[in-house]
C-alpha cells in the first residue's frame, strides 16, 4: 500500500525561516517609521513651545518698545521747544540711548524667532545673557529684583543662539516669579577646564522647591502655578521640560539645587565648539 507523501523537513524549515525574515523586515520598517514619526512630533512640540514662549514675550517686548518710543518722542518734542544748545544736546543723548535700547530689544526678539533653525555656531554667553536681560530689565525693576553678575572669562560654546536665549529667558522668568516680593537674581558664568564645560548658573533668593516638586519639574505640563501671572507668563508647565530637551540637544547637562525658603539654583553645562565637532 503506497505511503502518503510528506514535504521534506528541509523545505519546511527554509519556508519558516523565510517567513521569520520577512516578519523581521516588516517590524524593522515599522520601527523606523515610528521613530521618524516620534522625531517629527518632538520637533513640532519644540516649535510650538517656542511660539508659545514668543507669545508670552510679545506683551513684555511691546511694552518695552513702547517705552523706548515714548522716550524718543518726548525728548524730540523737548528739543523742538527749546532752542538752547544744552537742552538740545540732552534731548539728543536721551533719544540716542532710547533708540539703541529699542534696537537691542528688536535684535533679541529676532534672535529668539530664529530658534527653529538647527544650525549650531560659536556662542558668546556673556553677550547672550545681556541680550536676554534687555527684554526683562523693566520687569525685573518693577518687581524689585536685583541682578548680580558674577562673570569670569569663558570660551565660546557650541549652540543655537535662539534656543539658548529661550532657555535663559525661561529660567529668568521662573526666578522672578519665585520672588514676588523682590530679591536677588545671581547670574554666574564659569569654565570648568578639567571637563571642558562652561557653566551658566541662574540663582534666585525666592521660595525654593520641595523635594516632591523637584522630582517633577521636567515633566511636560507639570506646573506649580495655577495659570499665567499678571504679565501673561508661565503656568503652562511646558517651560522647564522644553529647556531640558534643548540642553540635551546641545549635549549639555542641567542641574537643579533647591530647598524651601532658600531659593533655587539651576546650572546649565555646555560643551565647547571643538568638543561637539569631534
Amino acid at each position: 500500500m503506497p505511503q502518503p507523501a510528506h514535504a521534506p523537513l528541509g523545505g519546511i524549515a527554509s519556508a519558516r525561516i523565510d517567513e521569520i525574515t520577512a516578519l523581521h523586515r516588516q517590524l524593522e520598517i515599522a520601527r523606523l517609521r515610528h521613530a521618524a514619526e516620534v522625531s517629527e512630533l518632538r520637533r513640532q512640540v519644540l516649535e510650538a513651545r517656542k511660539l508659545a514662549g514668543l507669545g508670552e514675550l510679545l506683551g513684555t517686548t511691546t511694552h518695552e518698545f513702547n517705552n523706548a518710543l515714548t522716550t524718543i518722542l518726548n525728548y524730540a518734542k523737548l528739543g523742538l521747544r527749546h532752542r538752547d544748545q544744552p537742552t538740545r544736546d540732552k534731548a539728543l543723548e536721551r533719544i540716542l540711548s532710547a533708540g539703541t535700547r529699542a534696537a537691542k530689544i528688536t535684535a533679541s526678539v529676532l534672535g529668539m524667532s530664529r530658534s527653529g533653525s538647527a544650525r549650531f555656531e560659536p556662542v558668546n554667553l556673556h553677550l547672550l545673557i545681556e541680550d536676554v536681560l534687555v527684554l526683562l530689565e523693566r520687569e525685573l525693576m518693577k518687581y524689585r529684583v536685583q541682578v548680580e553678575r558674577e562673570f569670569t572669562p569663558v570660551p565660546k560654546v557650541s549652540g543655537n543662539p535662539g534656543q539658548l536665549q529661550q532657555v535663559l529667558l525661561n529660567l529668568l522668568v521662573n526666578a522672578r516669579q519665585a520672588m514676588p516680593g523682590g530679591g536677588r537674581l545671581i547670574l554666574r558664568l564659569s569654565y570648568d577646564e578639567p571637563t571642558g564645560l562652561v557653566d551658566l548658573m541662574v540663582r534666585d533668593t525666592g521660595c525654593g522647591m520641595t523635594p516632591d516638586v523637584m522630582r517633577r519639574i521636567f515633566e511636560p505640563r507639570f506646573s506649580t502655578k495655577s495659570g499665567p501671572d499678571e504679565t501673561g507668563k508661565g503656568g503652562t508647565g511646558l517651560g522647564l521640560s522644553a529647556c531640558k530637551e534643548i540642553v540635551d540637544a546641545h549635549r549639555g547637562r542641567i542641574r537643579v539645587e533647591s530647598a524651601p525658603g532658600k531659593g533655587t539654583a539651576i546650572t546649565i553645562r555646555l560643551p565647547l565648539q571643538q568638543q561637539v565637532a569631534s
